[in-house]
């Protein structure tokens, strides 16, 4: 079972001014109680030493990135965790017969299956920072490729040191999305330095703003998407009429909501 904040659930549906109705409140149940029984989450992580060398550079397992942002949010760590979650490829499948049967069925998994993924990989990393505060260490955010101007590219990194097809069932697309959809990787760093803001607040002041066109014409990475409530996220660039609520994690390969400046955005992470 996979503690999820149901508040989050209704926020990636687009209800925050408002409740849903109980029916539809009863069939978000139902689909979550579905979910809890499809799901099959795994993880894997590896500790690695890490060197940091200002502006922009990064090396971890016998890698050399060149990432500002990286950088930034490595900064001062001794060792950093390569890490990988997935929540199974049995969501998908409720998703792809939702698509079929229920789009408003398939629509619930889709943000319901954003915040299970979260949720888990919360979890497992409570469980890394309990093992590192045994040794002085406090853990950074986690990062993941596609954040800010660290490469996508690194997942095929990830896939082959964690060897993820193998522990957790995660493969890439040719495009270098991550099958499970509900899957996540991402960096995270060991520190002694003592934290002094919460994980939004550390990121929000350590990573650059996205820079938007000004003409707000600037697609935010986000699918086009219309809400349950029928209201459109400001990040989608059309509208259409069964478009699905967008799985945040697909959509973390061009989109970071921290650097994001649409701040009342339906769909917004953080």
């Amino acid at each position: 079972m996979i503690d999820m904040r149901l508040r989050e659930v209704y926020r990636y549906l687009g209800y925050r001014k408002i409740t849903p109705t109980p029916e539809i409140d009863a069939r978000i149940q139902q689909c979550i109680r579905r979910m809890q029984a499809a799901a099959t989450p795994r993880a894997i992580s590896r500790r690695f030493p890490v060197r940091t060398e200002a502006p922009d550079r990064v090396e971890i397992a016998g890698l050399t990135i060149r990432s500002r942002d990286l950088y930034r949010n490595l900064s001062g760590c001794d060792d950093a965790y390569m890490f990988a979650a997935t929540i199974g490829i049995g969501i998908d499948l409720l998703i792809k017969r939702g698509e079929v049967a229920s789009m408003t069925d398939s629509i619930i998994y889709q943000a319901a299956g954003a915040e299970m993924i979260e949720s888990y990989a919360d979890r497992e990393v409570a469980k890394l920072r309990a093992q590192e505060a045994e040794r002085g260490y406090q853990l950074r955010p986690r990062y993941s490729p596609g954040y800010g101007d660290l490469p996508l590219a690194l997942q095929t990194d990830f896939a082959r040191i964690l060897d993820m097809q193998k522990w957790c069932g995660i493969s890439l697309t040719d495009a270098l999305l991550m099958v499970p959809s509900k899957s996540i990787t991402a960096f995270i760093g060991c520190t002694r330095q003592a934290k002094t803001e919460p994980d939004d607040a550390y990121l929000a002041a350590e990573i650059n703003p996205l820079k938007l066109e000004a003409d707000g014409s600037t697609s935010h990475g986000h699918p086009n998407a219309t809400a349950m409530d029928g209201t459109t996220s400001p990040c989608a660039t059309s509208t259409e009429a069964n478009a699905s609520v967008p799985d945040t994690l697909t959509a973390r390969s061009t989109h970071d909501c921290r650097q994001c400046t649409k701040t009342d955005c339906l769909y917004r992470d953080c």
